[in-house]
């Protein structure tokens, strides 16, 4: 695989560019900021519109792709192919592309000619993808992965920098504990709080207090940790003031469905000697979640979080087949499991 370094050498003209890109990873952020580049890089100079082609999902045509790639460039050098989410390179044809189209490529990128370029930018793949590999070792294959806790936390210094404000590493650390993840959200935040400052030069956790709006599915971790913890009074608390936020029961649900998942699936993981990273790969969460559930899934046992998980499970059952208020359900599975717990250490 391309590490980000050697694409940079690409895109400034240090080394010859490969004819095939393959670009995923969960930082759509970067991802997003180095297909840009690219795209200026491989873009014809003359008729772009006659020489650039986009396709969208997985159910585009082969016979346009074929005729855009057989097609000598109009009064260019170069043309160039974005392919966006085609799902070729998951081998799983259900939530893949069809076989049709991976066998298309797979007999395609053997013989492209030297006038094409073409970029695969996918939000989710396979790295045992024959597909894969046979881009990797014709082309490039760069994987966009969350950046460490650290990194992230500089980064956020720096783009307080570019912003004209000052903001300290611990207050950068928890703007991204409590952002949506990835750069893109905590970049959203900073220009709100850089904007709502005006002539303050630092921004404190107070401002962040003020003007940021925790996720949903922060809150509820926070409100899942209560439960487990069998602190009722502030589970409910929590709970209520995401209901004060007119906050959905069904939103409320599935947040706490996916806490709890992904709390049983650490605690498999950890259970199963996998480090923070390969966490992360597996969960493709951040650092600052993956921080989260390694802590708190180590304080309760596997049997815990998966009889957790089937009651959350069969709330939800409850919710879509019952005619009882949605808001009340909610209460009441929150208010049991936080505080009913049977003497094995199981929920009752």
């Amino acid at each position: 695989m391309m590490k980000i370094d050697a694409l940079k050498q690409i895109i400034k003209g240090q080394v010859p560019s490969p004819g095939v890109f393959l670009l995923w990873g969960e930082e759509a952020f970067l991802k997003n900021h180095y297909k840009k580049q690219l795209v200026e890089l491989l873009s014809p100079d003359m008729m772009e519109e006659l020489n650039v082609f986009v396709f969208e999902g997985k159910n585009y045509s082969i016979r346009e792709v074929d005729e855009a790639i057989e097609g000598l460039p109009v009064m260019a050098e170069k043309k160039l192919l974005i392919f966006n989410d085609s799902l070729i390179f998951k081998p799983d044809g259900r939530t893949g592309a069809k076989a049709e189209y991976r066998d298309y490529w797979a007999t395609r990128l053997q013989d492209l000619p030297e006038y094409v370029a073409i970029i695969f930018d996918e939000s989710e793949i396979d790295k045992r993808s024959a597909l894969l590999k046979q881009v990797d070792k014709a082309g490039a294959c760069v994987e966009f992965a969350y950046m460490t806790e650290e990194e992230m936390v500089r980064w956020t210094g720096r783009l307080f920098g570019i912003l004209e404000k000052e903001i300290s590493p611990a207050d950068a650390r928890y703007l991204n504990e409590i952002t949506a993840e990835g750069m893109m959200a905590v970049r959203r935040e900073a220009e709100k709080l850089a904007a709502y400052a005006g002539d303050k030069k630092q921004i404190t956790r107070q401002d962040i207090d003020e003007l940021v709006m925790p996720t949903v599915e922060g809150k509820v971790f926070d409100m899942v940790a209560a439960m487990l913890a069998h602190k009722a009074d502030e589970a409910l608390r929590l709970l209520e003031d995401l209901f004060v936020l007119k906050t959905d029961a069904n939103q409320i649900l599935a947040a706490i469905i996916y806490n709890v998942d992904k709390l049983l699936q650490t605690k498999i993981l950890v259970d199963s000697r996998c480090d923070k990273s390969q966490i992360m790969s597996n969960l493709k969460i951040s650092p600052f979640a993956a921080t989260k559930f390694m802590r708190d899934s180590a304080k309760y046992s596997k049997d815990e979080l998966a009889e957790l998980s089937r009651r959350v499970a069969e709330t939800d059952g409850y919710i879509k087949s019952n005619s009882m208020d949605n808001n009340v359900l909610i209460s009441l599975l929150v208010s049991e499991l936080a505080t009913n717990k049977n003497a094995d250490n199981t929920w009752s």
